[in-house]
């Protein structure tokens, strides 16, 4: 189905009124994205779970329990 032309500068126009309606009618990942504490859990599971070569790769990437800002409930 052919958009119009004066439609799609119609919502270019109203960019910001459409991406509050997308977010709230539709929703995101961004909540997540933004969740420092939910990719400190993942790199603190991936460090973790980790065992011969790939614990060599993740120690070659940088993964270290020093440098993961998370807090386990075992460590408290």
């Amino acid at each position: 189905m052919p958009i119009d032309e004066s439609k799609l500068k119609d919502v270019l126009r109203n960019r910001p009124t459409f991406k509050v309606a997308i977010e709230q009618e539709i929703g995101t990942y961004d909540a997540q994205q933004k969740n420092p504490q939910f990719e400190n859990g993942v790199l603190t599971y991936l460090n973790e779970a980790t065992y011969g070569e790939m614990r060599d790769l993740v120690r070659d990437v940088g993964i270290h329990t020093d440098n993961i800002e998370f807090f386990n409930v075992g460590d408290l």
